[in-house]
């Protein structure tokens, strides 16, 4: 296996998603060697995306809505910043978006309860702050309607017959629910977004473009290769914005 194989499955896989894991056995170096081939082929895939967003999509944001847009500034420690998003970011997206994938009740009631949590109020930026939010009332709002949903969900899959029908449902289905999966990924995302208006809204496949790449790649590091292998991959991705915040914090 070489970064030519990774590319070509990894085409093919979009154009007919399916929830077939790679059927090779891997050892431990194994592993650590496919980590590395699966980062040096999302760094290309990023490279490209940041070359067409530069030179397409930003030019176009910039021409719709009048000015840059400017990130969530969050004042957090280093020590904060390096646990929210290499650790608790992976963590927490990559099981709501990634986990329940592959249908089960657990996982697919899981993912869908955080994914209703994501998608409340500005609960896109705290994978990276959720420390800094546990004291205020909404949060413990956004935490109990999403265990009512991920309750819910699993109480209904928990129905062998529905469990069944909606089982088959999935799996016939697949390419919607993937596609899906990774568009709302990348579009809870623009919440990070500090001033939100309708033209920002409208664009934001544009702004999110970057994030929508990842959520393809992450599906199907997940679907072929495991839940771990996209948890690796989505901090490895976060390096480089981390990265460029404590530069700028040091300069």
């Amino acid at each position: 296996m070489g970064i030519r194989f990774i590319f070509q499955d990894f085409f093919a896989f979009l154009k007919k998603p399916h929830t077939k894991p790679y059927s090779g056995h891997f050892s431990p170096g194994d592993t650590i060697r496919l980590s590395l081939l699966l980062a040096a082929c999302l760094l290309v895939i990023r490279l490209v995306g940041i070359i067409i967003e530069v030179n397409g999509f930003r030019p176009l944001v910039l021409y719709f809505s009048g000015h840059e847009l400017a990130r969530q500034q969050i004042d957090s420690s280093i020590a904060s910043l390096l646990l929210g998003a290499l650790v608790m970011a992976p963590l927490l997206e990559e099981a709501a978006y990634r986990w329940g994938l592959r249908f089960g009740p657990v996982r697919t009631s899981v993912s869908l309860g955080l994914i209703v949590f994501y998608w409340l109020p500005y609960g896109g930026t705290y994978s990276t702050t959720i420390l800094r939010v546990l004291d205020q009332p909404g949060f413990y709002l956004m935490v109990a309607m999403a265990l009512v949903t991920g309750l819910t969900t699993y109480a209904i899959l928990s129905i062998s017959y529905l469990k069944e029908r909606i089982g088959r449902a999935w799996e016939r289905n697949f390419r919607v629910v993937f596609y899906t999966s990774a568009l709302l990924f990348g579009l809870m995302h623009i919440f990070n977004v500090r001033d939100m208006s309708w033209t920002i809204v409208t664009l934001a496949p544009l702004i999110t473009f970057q994030q929508i790449v990842l959520g393809l790649f992450n599906g199907y590091v997940r679907m072929r290769y495991g839940i771990w292998q996209a948890v690796v991959q989505h901090a490895l991705f976060n390096v480089l914005p981390v990265a460029i915040q404590l530069s700028d914090r040091v300069l």
